[in-house]
């Protein structure tokens, strides 16, 4: 196995995976977080993930195997990864719907992966050549909800002009953002500091427009794969008569966009006025409030000419991908997936994001498994029993992990609404849930 080259800004170790070697592990992670100025529940988090699964997974490894770890710096995260060879590895403790039974010692063995799932903030798993298995966490550094600022006065005059912001500024920006109530914010602008954080390391662009001495709006977007950038707002204080901030903004930010490397850029939000102008429409989501249906419509902008690709994949995917594929004019060429069941893994995982905000629970396939229909299920009792009213479900085309979940999420009642192109290693699919906020 290739052992991990190192980024700046990271360190990384290779060590024989046996249990002797876990205090070691732990202090690498431990210093190695303070080092990066992490302290309290991030770096916690972090060394509890690691001792965790370090403990759980050592007792799967073939004897005279190694593990690698990598801790690295992403400015307003920390990244772990931990990567080891397991055949078969147990990995059921990972899903949101495992609980521990005190009755069950085979549950109680695997209550250390469920608390690692639950103190990192996402979760990811990479299978390669040779059993190899890897583990990539996030743990977000600890920052404060925005507190309220004043927002523009309603007689406010004078011409428009764009600003590329300072990180005081986008901090300022984003607690604007949150004051107003502006519609489908993403998390990262809930938590000003987070924001500015991440402008700082490169991981968001944003664009302000101002009037007079206040903020009137702003645009943001980052990358949500290496080919496909996300578009943020804009959001707008006041009114914006003529659209002219909208438009201003717009103009100024799609411009630059065109001109990087990226093939497309999408932007899931609400309806807009002149939207025609810089995207093609890709779909609507229906998602359920207690003020009734509010919709999230979904654009696409192409940038660069498509370079094609194959999807591999089953029915009923298939249909719908080449329906999909055929209305958006993408040379994508659609084949027969030669999954076999029977070299599934024993138990599926799913991640979790939930948005309580708006009622949403975004699942993300990380493992396929023999009990995919039947996982698939019980985190839809879970969170309704939650009171969650939306499922979303994201579908990667270029990750067999993903499309091994085709049939069961028909059978779950999942529908497939829309295609993102390059949303993901591949396409990125959104199925949602017709029924989701009926209880079973």
């Amino acid at each position: 196995m290739k052992q991990s080259s190192i980024r700046p800004h990271s360190i990384a170790a290779r060590l024989p995976f046996s249990p002797p070697f876990l205090p070691l592990v732990m202090t690498l992670v431990d210093k190695g977080a303070q080092g990066f100025g992490a302290t309290g529940p991030a770096a916690g988090g972090l060394v509890l993930a690691t001792e965790e699964l370090f403990s759980f997974y050592v007792q799967q490894a073939a004897k005279g195997s190694a593990v690698e770890i990598e801790l690295e710096d992403q400015g307003y995260r920390l990244a772990l990864s931990l990567i080891f060879r397991v055949a078969n590895p147990d990995l059921r403790a990972l899903n949101l719907t495992w609980r521990c039974s005190l009755d069950n010692e085979d549950a109680l063995a695997m209550l250390g992966p469920m608390l690692a799932a639950r103190s990192v903030s996402s979760l990811r798993l990479e299978f390669g050549a040779d059993e190899q298995v890897a583990l990539r966490m996030t743990r977000d550094r600890d920052y404060p909800q925005a507190a309220p600022v004043p927002l523009p006065p309603a007689d406010l005059a004078g011409p428009l002009r764009l600003l590329d912001p300072s990180r005081e500024d986008l901090r300022h920006f984003a607690a604007m953002a949150v004051t107003a109530g502006s519609e489908f914010l993403p998390g990262f602008l809930a938590r000003p500091d987070m924001a500015a954080a991440m402008l700082a390391v490169g991981h968001v662009s944003a664009l302000l427009v101002e009037q007079g001495n206040w903020i009137r709006g702003g645009v943001l977007w980052r990358p949500l794969t290496d080919a496909c950038l996300e578009l943020y707002g804009p959001y707008l204080f006041g009114d914006d008569p003529g659209d002219q901030g909208l438009r201003l903004l717009l103009d100024e930010a799609v411009g630059r966009i065109s001109r990087s490397a990226f093939r497309g850029l999408v932007r899931r939000q609400g309806a807009f006025a002149g939207s025609e102008r810089f995207f093609d429409f890709l779909g609507e989501l229906p998602l359920r409030g207690p003020g009734g249906i509010n919709r999230c419509t979904c654009y696409y902008r192409q940038l660069k000419e498509e370079s094609g690709g194959t999807v591999y994949c089953a029915e009923p995917l298939a249909t719908f991908l080449g329906a999909q594929y055929d209305r958006l004019c993408l040379p994508r060429q659609i084949r027969p997936s030669s999954g076999d069941p029977a070299r599934l893994r024993d138990s599926s995982v799913l991640a979790v994001e939930l948005e309580y905000g708006r009622s949403l629970a975004v699942i993300r396939p990380l493992c396929a498994g023999r009990d995919m229909t039947a996982n698939l299920a019980a985190h839809l009792e879970l969170l309704r029993g939650e009171g969650i009213a939306n499922f979303l479900v994201e579908l990667n085309t270029g990750r067999s992990e993903d499309t091994a979940f085709a049939a069961s999420l028909a059978e779950t009642g999942f529908v497939p609404r829309l295609v993102i192109p390059d949303g993901g290693q591949g396409d990125l699919v959104i199925y949602d849930h017709p029924a989701a906020g009926a209880r079973a």
